[in-house]
């Protein structure tokens, strides 16, 4: 489950992974080691999709669903949420 510790270094990396892997701290890397950088990528284009009012009502509400499935909590869903909004 995606926590605000890891989409803050997502977001520090820009969500480039090779960006990631020759830049970040051993912590860093030990922190999103189990991440899914594929899926949290697709999610992400999805939400940017939803905010410029590309998607339908339908997958808006798949989209809710696998933001809330993917974070650990509320406020983490919150803020990816708004970061995708300024992209």
């Amino acid at each position: 489950m995606l926590t605000t510790a890891q989409l803050a270094i997502l977001i520090k990396y820009q969500w480039d992974f090779r960006l990631f892997k020759k830049r970040a701290s051993a912590d860093e890397q030990a922190l999103l080691q189990h991440l899914n950088w594929h899926d949290l990528a697709e999610l992400l284009a999805d939400l940017k999709r939803y905010h410029q009012n590309l998607v339908s009502v339908e997958y808006a509400k798949k989209i809710h669903a696998d933001l809330l499935a993917v974070c650990a909590d509320e406020q983490t869903a919150q803020t990816l949420l708004g970061y995708a909004s300024t992209l």
